[in-house]
């Protein structure tokens, strides 16, 4: 599996006023799960096509081991691709399907069995292997399709394009697990796009958040919840997303209002201040007045009911979680914040 690096990656459909991905450059070091998340528009299907040579960018360059495969079709590229619907032969059994790309590449009979047996007892579809592809369900298809792109072990590099878009909820769950399960046993180069924050933090290493044709944070699940780098980021990572407020920083100190939070080691001037639903602190005692909107219970823990109020605070409103009974008028304080300044973080 190889190490990929992009260097200052764009491209331009033709006849389009602007560049659908702009300077984007990223590091995935040899088998590692990566996961490329953002909403729809955001670059990422562009980023797989370039990545797999369907495309050839306007500028910039892919490299694959540190060899420059940009110029490279993509049948010259070994690289293996899981699309939405999975691709498989219908009329082919479990066990052709899987063998076929071997031989087709010298594999003799019995190696090309040997492997394709290892990929199904891996991905847990031993018991399938005699059955016809058109007989199976969608989630036993795209099981198979993965089987399929990760079969050959000369493969660089497997990209994953929104694969369980299609799968029913209820099975997305165990699909997740084996992959992330097989992904670190075979040590195999993947990258993952999705829209759904959920697979994206569950399945990979290092998450890359796009929006608007670039790469905004590429860091590990806990690093983008607590430290994003950019707005768009605090606000798409995390369900409910980070609160965002309109706030100013006086004398080292950040304000609401005319309240102060807290001390802020910024420049005096306009701040947009964030902070996550549990950083806050809701009770009768301490902090900004606030009013309670709406209230979604949760659940219980420890015997006290949990969830999630929208909470008024100085005309502006948040999302605060809550943990035991509150009052329709509490007080509100800040526990932990971050600032932006132009969408970017700079505290």
């Amino acid at each position: 599996m190889a190490h990929i690096t992009i260097e200052g990656l764009g491209y331009r459909y033709p006849d389009a006023a602007e560049e659908t991905l702009s300077d984007v450059t990223l590091d995935v070091p040899a088998g590692e799960a990566h996961a490329l998340l953002g909403a729809s528009g955001a670059g990422k299907s562009t980023m797989l096509a370039l990545l797999s040579g369907l495309l050839r960018p306007s500028r910039g360059r892919v490299l694959f081991d540190g060899q420059d495969v940009t110029p490279l079709a993509a049948r010259h590229r070994n690289v293996a691709q899981v699309f939405q619907f999975p691709v498989l032969y219908d009329g082919m059994n479990v066990l052709k399907n899987l063998t076929f790309p071997l031989t087709q590449r010298g594999f003799t009979k019995e190696a090309a069995l040997q492997r394709a047996r290892h990929i199904a007892e891996r991905l847990e579809i031993s018991e399938l292997l005699l059955r016809k592809a058109n007989d199976l369900s969608l989630f036993q298809k795209q099981l198979v399709a993965v089987g399929r792109a990760i079969v050959r072990p000369d493969v660089a590099l497997v990209l994953l394009d929104e694969p369980l878009t299609a799968v029913q909820p209820s099975t997305k769950t165990h699909l997740r697990h084996v992959l992330k399960e097989v992904q670190r046993d075979l040590h195999v180069t993947m990258i993952y796009v999705t829209h759904d924050q959920t697979e994206a933090l569950t399945f990979a290493t290092a998450i890359s958040v796009m929006a608007n044709g670039g790469l905004l944070q590429t860091a590990a699940a806990e690093t983008l919840y607590n430290e994003p780098a950019h707005e768009i980021v605090a606000h798409f990572v995390g369900d409910p997303g980070m609160n965002l407020l309109d706030a100013e920083v006086r004398g080292g100190q950040v304000y609401l209002g005319e309240d102060a939070l807290g001390p802020m080691s910024l420049t005096d001037g306009p701040v947009r201040l964030g902070f996550r639903a549990e950083w806050v602190a809701l009770d009768a005692a301490h902090g900004l007045p606030g009013k309670v909107l709406r209230r979604r219970d949760a659940g219980t823990r420890q015997g006290a009911v949990v969830g999630v109020a929208d909470v008024s605070v100085v005309g502006q409103t948040i999302r605060a979680a809550y943990h035991g009974p509150i009052g329709e008028l509490p007080r509100v304080s800040v526990r932990r914040f971050v600032g932006f300044r132009g969408g970017i973080r700079v505290a």
